[in-house]
C-alpha cells in the first residue's frame, strides 16, 4: 500500500513537472513572438534583423527586411534582398507576397527571364487577388501584350473599385479600342459596368456608351434608375433622343419603373396625374433643388384622388423657377395643347407661377407661357396653353415656371398646386 503511494505521488509529481516545462516553453515562444513582432513594428534594417534572430521563421520579417534593401533611396541592395526574399519564399511558398517581390528584384536586376517565372508563381498561387493581378497586368502590358494584361487586369476590375479610374484610363490608351475594351476587359459585373459607363460619360464617349448599357439592360440584376439619370441627361445633351428612349423602355422592360410610365395618344405627359411614385430621372417628372422652395407630393390637397404636386415659395428672393419640368418627344410642325389644374394661396408679387412650354435646343423658338396666377384662387382654376412646334422642333420642356418680378415688392411668397396635366397633339 505504501508502495503504491509512493508511486502515486512520483506520477503526480513527473504530470505536474511535464505540465510545467510545456508550460515554459510555451511562454518563451509566446514571448518570443510578442517582442519579434514589437521589434519588427520599426521598419529599419536593424529592428528587423532583431525580429529575425528572435523569430526566425516568420517569412514576413524577412519580407520586411527585403523591402528595406530593395527600396531604400540611400543604400539600395538588391542582390541583399534578393537573397532574403528567397528566404520569405522558402519559409512561405504558398504566399504569393513575396515571389511577387522576387520579380521585381530580379527585373531590377535586368534577369527578364526570371522576373517573368516569378511573377507567374506569384500569380498562379493568387489568381483572384485584385492587388497581385493588378501587377501581373502591368507586367504584360509593358510587353506590349495588351491581350494577356487584359486577362489579369479583368481580374482586377472582377474584385473592387480601386484600379477602376486608371484601369479604364490605361485600356483606352493601350488598345483605343471600345469594342475590345468592353468586351475582353469589363468583367459582367454590375457595379463595374456602371463604373465605366460614367467614365465614358466623363470622358465625351457618347459613342460607345450604348453597348455598354445594352450589356446592363441585358443583366438579370436589378438596381435603382436614378443610376442613369446623369446618362440619360447626356443623351437629351447631346441630342441622342432615339437612344434616350431606348434606355427608357429597357427601364420599364426590366420593371424597374412602373409600366405606365410612357406616353399615349391621349396623353404625352408621363405621370400628369402624380399618383404615381416621382424618380426624377429621364422621362418623368424632375424636381430641381432651389433655395427658399419647397416642391413635394401632397396628398391633402389634390384635383383628382389622390395626390398633386405642391410648391411653397418661402418669401425670400425674386425668383426665376421652372425647376419642376418634364422632358417630352414632340412631333416638327405640329400644334399641341397644354392644360393642367393650378391652385394658389396667398401668392404675392405681381408675378406668379404660370405653365411654361419651351424648345429645348432652341428656345428662340419656342417658348411660351400661359397667364400667372396670383393672391388665392377660389378652387382650382383650369389653365389651357395652345402651341406650336417649329421644323426643328423634337424635345421640349414643360414646367411650372414663375418669371422674376420688376416691381420693388418682388418676394415670392405663397402656394400654388398643379394636378391633371396633359398634353394632346391637336388635328
Amino acid at each position: 500500500m505504501i508502495r503504491l503511494r509512493l508511486d502515486a505521488k512520483i506520477a503526480r509529481g513527473l504530470m505536474m513537472g511535464s505540465v510545467s516545462a510545456v508550460f515554459i516553453a510555451l511562454t518563451v515562444l509566446i514571448g518570443r513572438n510578442f517582442l519579434a513582432a514589437q521589434a519588427a513594428k520599426d521598419i529599419d534594417a536593424a529592428s528587423l534583423r532583431r525580429a529575425i534572430q528572435l523569430d526566425p521563421d516568420n517569412a514576413e520579417y524577412h519580407l520586411r527586411l527585403a523591402r528595406v534593401a530593395l527600396y531604400s533611396v540611400s543604400d539600395a541592395d538588391p542582390e541583399f534582398a534578393m537573397e532574403f526574399l528567397h528566404r520569405a519564399a522558402a519559409l512561405n511558398p504558398r504566399g504569393p507576397q513575396a515571389w511577387l517581390e522576387l520579380s521585381v528584384a530580379y527585373g531590377l536586376h535586368g534577369d527578364a527571364d526570371k522576373a517573368q517565372a516569378y511573377l507567374r508563381r506569384a500569380s498562379f498561387l493568387a489568381p483572384q487577388l485584385p492587388s497581385i493581378q493588378w501587377v501581373v497586368g502591368n507586367f504584360y502590358l509593358l510587353q506590349g501584350n495588351t491581350d494577356e494584361s487584359f486577362r489579369h487586369f479583368k481580374v482586377t476590375l472582377n474584385g473592387g473599385h480601386r484600379y477602376d479610374g486608371i484601369l479604364f484610363r490605361t485600356a483606352w490608351k493601350a488598345a483605343g479600342d471600345g469594342e475590345k475594351i468592353l468586351r475582353e476587359l469589363i468583367p459582367p459585373r454590375l457595379d463595374t459596368e456602371f463604373s465605366y459607363l460614367e467614365y465614358l460619360l466623363s470622358e465625351n464617349k457618347l459613342s460607345e456608351t450604348m453597348a455598354v448599357w445594352e450589356r446592363i439592360a441585358s443583366s438579370p440584376q436589378k438596381f435603382e434608375p436614378n443610376r442613369v439619370k446623369r446618362f440619360m441627361d447626356r443623351l437629351f445633351t447631346a441630342r441622342m433622343l432615339g437612344e434616350a428612349d431606348q434606355v427608357w423602355n429597357d427601364l420599364r422592360a426590366k420593371r424597374l419603373i412602373s409600366s405606365v410610365y410612357q406616353p399615349t395618344a391621349q396623353n404625352l405627359i408621363i405621370n400628369g396625374n402624380f399618383e404615381e411614385d416621382i424618380i426624377d430621372v429621364g422621362y418623368d417628372w424632375r424636381i430641381g433643388r432651389i433655395e427658399g422652395v419647397q416642391a413635394a407630393s401632397d396628398e391633402g390637397n389634390f384635383h383628382s384622388p389622390g395626390h398633386a404636386m405642391r410648391i411653397r415659395f418661402a418669401g425670400k428672393a425674386n425668383l426665376s423657377y421652372w425647376h419642376v419640368y418634364q422632358y417630352i418627344r414632340v412631333e416638327p410642325k405640329r400644334k399641341y395643347r397644354l392644360q393642367a389644374f393650378l391652385k394658389t394661396d396667398g401668392i404675392t408679387t405681381d408675378s406668379g407661377p404660370r405653365l411654361r412650354v419651351v424648345d429645348v435646343y432652341d428656345p428662340e423658338q419656342l417658348t411660351k407661357f400661359s397667364e400667372s396666377l396670383t393672391g388665392s384662387t377660389r378652387g382650382w382654376n383650369q389653365t389651357i396653353l395652345d402651341f406650336a412646334t417649329v421644323p426643328t422642333t423634337e424635345l421640349i420642356m414643360v414646367s411650372l415656371a414663375r418669371v422674376p418680378s420688376t416691381k420693388l415688392d418682388n418676394l415670392i411668397a405663397g402656394t400654388v398646386w398643379l394636378d391633371d396635366v396633359t398634353l394632346t397633339p391637336l388635328p
